[in-house]
């Protein structure tokens, strides 16, 4: 086990779910953790005798983040790539809130993919407040793209999101506004500062990909291929004494997970600038920008 992996065992607690009604049990823990099979869950029901979730949980560890400023009500860090805003189903301690705030109760405030670096605003006061703000907020980025990007462009194609979570430029979506503009051209690519005036998730990948300049390096919206995780580090732990956590060790997938895939991965957006609260705050451009 390398220094650069945290691993722990955690037990997954949660409110009853209106969609979970006349449902079986093993269908419902199929439905709402999808990584796992049918058969762990029947094998995992039958060690225990009352219900919860435990899993054996490998995390890479969360680099070194940079705080751009202390507020009195928020903080501005500069989020690496790689590394999610904040806790989820898949993540625990990999994430920024839990590097920074630890258990506090905080919110970010805006939002960035995993694999996006840039300017995140975290909150852990009057929370409602700072959360309405951020539709005021000014947001500059920059991408790179392959190919002589026009010098101007104000795309307002209309974003459609299906219920698998697909979403795609269709005129049956919601209205959405992104203004992009060339600051340079070399060597087959663009750097392209990026304003969006909507909020759309995924809205300035989606949009540089109808205008047929994807970003570099995105494999969900580009002609990317996301490379799969090859070196496969298998949990060795065991316990066989305990057939609970033996159950849980065997079905463990050590490093075999999202967050050890992407950690080093990114696409070539950036979270250049934020204007909140009447303030700009700025993260320096990554080194992809330099073309």
């Amino acid at each position: 086990m390398t220094e650069s992996t945290l691993v722990y065992f955690h037990t997954y607690r949660t409110n009853v779910k209106e969609r979970w009604k006349n449902k079986s049990l093993v269908d419902i823990l199929e439905y709402e953790f999808r990584t796992r099979t049918r058969e762990y869950f029947i094998e995992a029901i039958e060690s225990v005798d009352y219900i919860k979730h435990i899993v054996h949980m490998h995390e890479p560890q969360v680099p070194k983040i940079h705080v751009i400023a202390h507020e009195e009500e928020y903080w501005v860090i500069h989020k690496p790539a790689g590394v999610p805003c904040h806790p989820t189903g898949g993540y625990r301690e990999y994430s920024v809130t839990r590097k920074l705030f630890g258990d506090k109760k905080v919110a970010c405030v805006n939002r960035l993919d995993m694999p996006v670096s840039g300017v995140l605003i975290i909150t852990f006061e009057n929370f409602k407040n700072n959360m309405m703000k951020i539709s005021e907020a000014e947001k500059i980025y920059v991408a790179k793209v392959e190919g002589e990007f026009p010098d101007y462009v104000d795309c307002q194609e209309r974003i459609f999101c299906e219920e698998g979570r697909r979403r795609f430029v269709s005129e049956r979506g919601k209205e959405c506004q992104t203004l992009f503009k060339k600051i340079e051209y070399k060597n087959g690519y663009s750097l392209v500062e990026c304003k969006p005036i909507t909020g759309r998730t995924h809205q300035i990948r989606i949009h540089l990909q109808s205008l047929g300049f994807s970003i570099v390096n995105d494999y969900i919206y580009g002609n990317y291929t996301k490379e799969e995780n090859t070196f496969k580090k298998d949990c060795t732990s065991k316990c066989e004494e305990d057939p609970v956590y033996n159950c849980v060790l065997r079905n463990c997938k050590g490093e075999n997970n999202r967050g050890f895939e992407l950690r080093d991965k990114h696409i070539c957006l950036h979270a250049y600038a934020y204007k909140f609260n009447n303030v700009w705050y700025k993260a320096d451009w990554p080194e992809w920008t330099k073309l």
